[in-house]
């Protein structure tokens, strides 16, 4: 009987030094391969070339797992001129600067897709049906005060795990207003965001 207590006792020690060795080894692959950051910033002034004059603020919050290559946030927002249009991931571009795209010229300048920005995603915040490739509809309106959700692929073609982790990308919320005066002017919020935040992990 005490042979069987002492066998099942250093069993019961095996089992445990191995379960927690396994756990080391997991929070080691986490510690490498996940990326994460919260409260990041979202300003008018971070919107560029020129920055937006709104006083709206907004948090991002970011993760990232290399192995299954999926970009997830959460961008939250308050004080908008108006309901959300889009919501868009661009890039690539530091802070400070714009992926915008060589020869731009709107097809048409009040739609919900027009963006001179390199848009790698675009959330509808209308619940519109959206021709642009790789939107994604929100179902739900978004108000000038909320939050959204999302992931995006990290193909490696489009967007780069390096560009990604270098802070390239960002995100814009782009809201329905038309500012007064004339066009291109009046329509800055909606074509270049009311605010932006930019996508980083330190």
């Amino acid at each position: 009987m005490k042979l069987f207590k002492l066998t099942a006792l250093a069993s019961l020690c095996i089992a445990l030094t191995v379960s927690i060795v396994s756990c080391e080894k997991d929070a080691e692959k986490d510690r490498v391969n996940v990326y994460s950051k919260s409260d990041i910033p979202a300003t008018g002034a971070q919107i560029a070339p020129t920055p937006s004059p709104s006083a709206a603020t907004g948090k991002l919050a970011v993760s990232y797992d290399k192995r299954a290559k999926v970009l997830n946030y959460t961008i939250s927002w308050t004080g908008l001129s108006d309901s959300v249009m889009a919501i868009r991931v661009s890039g690539p571009a530091p802070t400070g600067y714009s992926s915008l795209r060589a020869g731009y010229s709107p097809a048409s300048a009040t739609a919900d897709t027009t963006s001179p920005y390199n848009v790698y995603q675009q959330v509808a915040g209308n619940v519109l049906v959206s021709s642009n490739a790789n939107a994604v509809t929100s179902t739900k309106k978004l108000a000038p005060t909320g939050s959204f959700s999302g992931s995006v692929q990290i193909d490696g073609v489009k967007l780069k795990e390096e560009e990604l982790l270098s802070g390239l990308y960002y995100i814009t919320v782009h809201p329905k207003t038309v500012l007064p005066g004339t066009a291109p002017a009046s329509l800055f919020y909606r074509w270049f965001g009311e605010i932006r935040a930019q996508i980083k992990f330190q």
